[in-house]
């Protein structure tokens, strides 16, 4: 599988996670820090932060969704819901199967504005848990104070400075000061 990572707007769309279980619950908890457009089908869970209809999957629910993730510990049900996706075009991701999923979840840092996304390409999320764990650590404590500052420099300096390549030059020095303050 290769994997391009980018962004996209989310605003307005459902994310729907079948299944209940531990994994299930983390995915949620993952999605709450961008969206709470978030339904949860399950026969049984201890998922309550979000909307969950306590009932078996049925074929049409795939509709509920504008993105799905299967997160049964059903390997056959898991496929079903990727065939379906297929078969409708849905953006899925079925955990612990890379080989049916159309998109992945990278391992995240968020600090405000900021988000940093690090993939293996599946090949051991391990690693990309390391790598997010050590970038969190090297992230200043002011991170979101940073951003906005450097937003609200950016937004006067393309008012004032019509050139880009000493705008973008004003801006580094000032992002480098302000990593420099305590």
């Amino acid at each position: 599988m290769t994997l391009f990572p980018f962004f996209q707007d989310i605003e307005g769309k459902t994310f729907l996670v079948i299944g209940g279980g531990a994994v299930a619950a983390e995915k949620v908890e993952r999605l709450q820090m961008f969206t709470d457009r978030i339904l949860v089908i399950a026969e049984q869970t201890e998922i309550t932060e979000v909307p969950v209809l306590l009932r078996p999957f049925r074929d049409g629910d795939i509709s509920l969704g504008d993105y799905v993730i299967g997160a049964t510990d059903d390997r056959e049900l898991n496929r079903r819901i990727a065939s379906l996706c297929k078969e409708s075009g849905k953006p899925v991701n079925i955990v612990d199967d890379p080989a049916l999923c159309s998109f992945v979840f990278p391992a995240l840092v968020k600090r405000g504005d900021l988000t940093a996304a690090i993939t293996t390409n599946g090949k051991c999320p391990a690693f990309a848990q390391y790598v997010r764990r050590e970038l969190e650590e090297i992230l200043p404590n002011r991170t979101e104070e940073i951003l906005e500052e450097l937003y609200a420099l950016r937004s006067e300096l393309k008012k004032t400075v019509p050139d880009q390549r000493q705008r973008a030059r004003l801006l580094k020095a000032r992002l480098y000061a302000l990593l420099e303050e305590p």
